[in-house]
């Protein structure tokens, strides 16, 4: 989805309104200028399908092609008017959206209008402070198996281990495709809940104490994906990991250098927001790390994504062959 931009061209008092964008995370701005304070109490009017969006704020930015105002506290003539799309209507697809001034005929723009709900929505018009603890979380497991995830551990031969599996998602998917699959995970409440009754029996819970409760050599091949980043002794970690398989290991962790590659967009990952990662790792950094225990490790990445016009990967793939 893109943000999507109309012409509004619309003359207000010692100010104009030049235009309207729809932004996919749920926000209709309008954008323009005025030097004169801003009535919060009689906005314009937007509506998708005749379904009025209700107006949640207005801020002021600079604008250096137009003089600063005098009347104002903050002197940027610039105008932002925000208006916050209810959450029932995100995910629908609209075919209008009308833009009605105070006063005068309502403009109509057609086309195709979607929006999503992102993660964090709450933080857009949440009345009550937030703190560190309520941003920087950690939530249940995932419920759904990512789909290049998925193309990854498909091919791994059998019996394989999904070292901190989670809810056991992927585990069910590759048992649905033949291939026999057990987990490890952590013996915690919020673990036992998600654990999906029918892979139950395929995973085993323990208290994180390294060596695991596997014999060594257990597994052809073991899976271990967003995992190293939340253990501390995480070196322990890949020596068991090493320990347990008798041909191929697959690691992903978050991409560090994802950090460094949003630094000029005044940006950062959500994904490393993760209250619970504990380490941080590089292709370099990772590939030291798993060296003493493999013949031969390939590099790869997940999750192509964007800050702008810099491309980025959510995550590091290593592919360890014993």
């Amino acid at each position: 989805m893109q943000i999507t931009h109309f012409a509004l061209a619309r003359p207000i008092p010692d100010g104009f309104l030049d235009s309207i964008e729809l932004d996919p995370s749920g926000f209709i701005r309008i954008l323009g200028w005025s030097r004169r304070s801003f009535d919060a109490a009689m906005p314009p009017r937007i509506s998708l399908d005749g379904q009025d969006i209700p107006f949640l704020q207005h801020y002021r930015v600079d604008r250096p092609d137009v003089a600063r105002a005098a009347e104002i506290g903050i002197q940027y003539a610039g105008l932002v008017l925000e208006y916050l799309v209810p959450e029932p209507l995100l995910y629908r697809r609209f075919a209008s959206l009308s833009f009605t001034p105070e006063s005068g005929a309502p403009l109509i723009f057609n086309g195709t209008f979607e929006f999503m709900r992102p993660h964090y929505r709450e933080l857009f018009d949440a009345d009550w402070v937030y703190h560190r603890e309520n941003i920087y979380g950690s939530g249940p497991p995932n419920t759904e198996v990512n789909p290049e995830t998925f193309a990854i551990a498909r091919r791994l031969k059998d019996p394989i281990l999904d070292f901190g599996c989670g809810s056991g998602a992927l585990i069910g998917k590759l048992r649905q495709f033949g291939l026999k699959a057990q987990g490890l995970e952590l013996d915690t409440e919020i673990i036992k809940t998600s654990i999906r009754p029918a892979v139950q029996p395929f995973v085993t819970l323990y208290n994180g104490q390294l060596p695991s409760p596997f014999p060594s050599g257990s597994f052809k091949s073991v899976f271990c994906s967003e995992v190293l980043e939340h253990i501390p002794n995480y070196e322990a970690a890949i020596q068991d990991i090493a320990r347990l398989a008798t041909h191929e290991v697959v690691f992903t962790v978050p991409d560090a250098s994802a950090i460094g590659m949003g630094f000029r967009h005044g940006a950062v990952p959500w994904h490393l927001l993760e209250g619970t990662h504990v380490n941080f790792f590089t292709q370099t950094s990772l590939n030291r790390k798993l060296q003493p225990y493999f013949s031969k490790i390939e590099f790869g990445r997940l999750g192509r994504s964007h800050f702008n016009d810099s491309a980025y990967y959510v995550s590091l793939l290593a592919a360890c062959l014993k």
